[in-house]
């Protein structure tokens, strides 16, 4: 996993690729949940953020079904990342629902903005931000503005182990 995080910071993303499906692969053969889950999330952002929609798609349900009791800034980060796979590809509304219900998990798990750790504290206001500008998408959807005459910038965050590296 450092492999590929290092080569992601130097933009090579075969390398990347390469390194994280090497580890998914080890950590699922070794029957390592946790890291199956983590994986699953940073390369599903790879994938997205490098536009194979579809195969981040697969990770990111791959990972959400391994990590039922995955900690909570590890699931967030997979909910947020499949919401913005899910923008790219018009389904606004199911991007939506994973926003409000990863907020809903730190709301439940924290209680207040206060008890958030620092790290989860930046995620948890974009998830917001970007749930708040999908609430609007969706009222001109239910207005019949047609999605297709809609253009939805999605500015992802940087993943953690990202700023780490820099």
């Amino acid at each position: 996993m450092d492999q590929a995080h290092e080569a992601y910071v130097r933009r090579r993303i075969p390398r990347v690729i390469h390194y994280f499906e090497r580890a998914l692969t080890y950590a699922e053969e070794q029957g390592l949940q946790r890291e199956t889950v983590l994986i699953c999330r940073d390369l599903g952002y790879v994938y997205a953020r490098e536009g194979a929609l579809e195969r981040a798609l697969i990770l990111l349900d791959r990972g959400l079904a391994a990590g039922e009791s995955a900690e909570v800034v590890v699931r967030v980060g997979l909910l947020a990342n499949k919401a913005s796979v899910l923008t790219q590809r018009r389904s606004y509304r199911d991007s939506l629902a994973l926003l409000e219900q990863a907020v809903a998990l730190i709301d439940k798990t924290y209680g207040s903005l206060a008890a958030v750790p620092a790290r989860l504290v930046q995620s948890y206001a974009g998830i917001r931000r970007m749930a708040g500008g999908l609430r609007r998408v969706v009222e001109l959807l239910d207005m019949g503005v047609k999605p297709e005459r809609l253009e939805v910038e999605v500015k992802s965050q940087e993943p953690p182990w990202l700023s780490k590296k820099r």
